[in-house]
C-alpha cells in the first residue's frame, strides 16, 4: 500500500519545480517592492546607518561611548541630510565588524555591506541546503524570496550573517572539525538571540569539543568587549538593553508581544529551554544538524527580542532538519510555517509562535523511521558533490 512518504519521494522533481517557481514569484514581488519602496529611500531606511553610526561614534569618541545615545545620534545624523537616528541595540561585535567600513564614504560602505549580506545568504545556502541541483535551486529561490529574508537584506539587518555562521559551524562539525566549529559558532555574538540555545543543545547532546570551543571563544569576545567598553560603557550598555526590553517593535513577534512582560513570559521561556534540552538529549546519538536546528527554533521562541526578519533563520533550520530526516507532520509544519512567514506582517505573531512551538515539540521525538525527505547519508553525498 502506497504511503504519504512514497507519494512525496516519487514527486521530488515536481515539488522542486513548484518550489522554484514559487520562489521566483516571491522574489519578483520583493524586487518590485524594493524598487518602489526601498531603493528611492535606501540611505534613510537601511539599518546599516545605525551600525555605521555606532561604529563611528565609538571610533571618534572611544569605545566607552559605543552606547552613548547622544554620540550615536550625532554620528548617525552626520551621515547626510534626511538620515534619522534610532538607538543601536546590538552587541559590540557587530559594531566591530562595521568598523573597517568607516574607511569608505557612507554610500559606498552601504553598498559594500549589502554585498556582504548577499554573500552571507549565498554561503548559508551553499553549505546547508539539501537535495539535488534542482531542489537546491528551489531552496535558494524560496530562501531569498520569502519576505523576512528579502526585507532583512533590503534594510541591512545582520540576520543572514548569523545564518552563514551557523551553516559554516554545522558544516565544520559534520566534517569532524569540532574545535573550529565551536570557534565559528562564537560569531553568533553578532546577534546572539538568533541562535543562543544552539550551544546548550550541543552541550546536552554531549558535543563537548564544540561547546567548549564556543565557550572559550565567546569568553574571549566578552572579555575584549568589557575591556573596550570599560565600566562607564558597560553601564550604558545595560541601559540600552533595558530600553530594548521596553521597546514594542523588538517584542512584536516574540512571546513577550502577545503575553506581555512578566512572569508568564518567563514561564514560557523556561518551558522552551526544558523542551529544547530534552530534544537535544533525545538526539544525542544523531547528527549535528538536528541539534543546530533545534537550537535555532528554540532560540527564536526563547528570546524576547524578535523582528520578523529574524525568521529567515528558520529556513536554515529547516534545511538541516530535512538533511537529518523529517516526518510527514514536520513537513506539514514547515510548509504552513513558510506561508505564515511570507504573510508575517498580516498574520502577526500568534500563528507563527504556535507553528514554531509545534515544530520544537516534534523535535523531542526524533524520527527513527518513516522519513519523507532524504536521509543523512544521502544528503551528505549530494551536498559533497554540490560543494565540490
Amino acid at each position: 500500500m502506497r504511503t504519504l512518504q512514497d507519494y512525496f519521494r516519487q514527486r521530488t522533481r515536481l515539488w522542486a519545480a513548484a518550489g522554484l517557481w514559487t520562489g521566483f514569484l516571491l522574489l519578483a514581488f520583493d524586487l518590485y517592492t524594493a524598487a518602489v519602496e526601498f531603493i528611492p529611500q535606501y540611505r534613510f531606511r537601511n539599518d546599516f546607518r545605525l551600525i555605521y553610526g555606532a561604529a563611528l561614534a565609538a571610533w571618534t569618541n572611544g569605545y566607552s561611548h559605543l552606547y552613548d545615545l547622544t554620540a550615536q545620534k550625532t554620528a548617525t545624523e552626520s551621515l547626510g541630510s534626511g538620515i534619522y537616528w534610532q538607538p543601536y541595540l546590538n552587541p559590540p561585535p557587530l559594531a566591530w565588524l562595521a568598523t573597517p567600513f568607516l574607511a569608505f564614504p557612507f554610500d559606498f560602505a552601504l553598498l559594500a555591506w549589502s554585498v556582504l549580506l548577499l554573500l552571507a545568504a549565498w554561503l548559508a545556502w551553499r553549505l546547508a541546503a539539501p537535495g539535488s541541483r534542482l531542489t537546491r535551486l528551489a531552496h535558494l529561490a524560496l530562501f531569498v524570496g520569502v519576505f523576512p529574508t528579502a526585507f532583512g537584506v533590503m534594510v541591512g539587518q545582520p540576520v543572514v550573517l548569523v545564518a552563514a555562521v551557523v551553516a559554516v559551524s554545522w558544516w565544520l562539525a559534520e566534517h569532524r572539525r569540532p574545535v573550529l566549529a565551536g570557534v565559528v559558532l562564537s560569531l553568533i555574538a553578532l546577534k546572539p538571540q538568533l541562535a543562543l540555545l544552539v550551544p546548550l543543545c550541543l552541550l546536552v547532546a554531549g558535543r563537548w569539543r564544540i561547546f567548549l570551543a564556543w565557550l572559550g571563544a565567546s569568553a574571549l569576545i566578552g572579555a575584549i568587549a568589557l575591556l573596550m567598553l570599560g565600566g562607564e560603557g558597560l553601564l550604558r550598555y545595560r541601559d540600552v538593553l533595558s530600553l530594548a526590553s521596553q521597546w514594542a517593535p523588538t517584542r512584536t513577534f516574540a512571546f513577550a508581544g502577545p503575553l506581555g512582560l512578566g512572569l508568564q513570559t518567563y514561564a514560557v521561556e523556561v518551558v522552551v529551554v526544558v523542551i529544547a534540552a530534552f530534544a537535544a538529549w533525545q538526539q544525542r546519538s544523531g547528527d549535528a544538524g538536528r541539534l543546530y536546528a533545534t537550537g535555532i527554533v528554540a532560540s527564536l521562541l526563547f528570546t524576547p527580542y524578535v523582528g520578523f526578519q529574524d525568521f529567515a533563520m528558520l529556513i536554515v533550520a529547516s534545511w538541516l532538519l530535512i538533511r537529518s530526516g523529517v516526518t510527514s507532520f514536520q513537513v506539514g509544519v514547515m510548509v504552513v510555517g513558510y506561508a505564515l512567514l511570507e504573510l508575517a506582517l498580516l498574520v502577526q505573531a500568534v500563528p507563527i509562535l504556535v507553528v514554531e512551538g509545534a515544530l520544537l515539540i516534534s523535535l523531542a521525538w526524533p524520527p527513527h523511521s518513516q522519513r519523507v525527505i532524504g536521509s543523512l547519508r544521502g544528503q551528505r553525498s549530494e551536498s559533497a558533490g554540490a560543494i565540490r
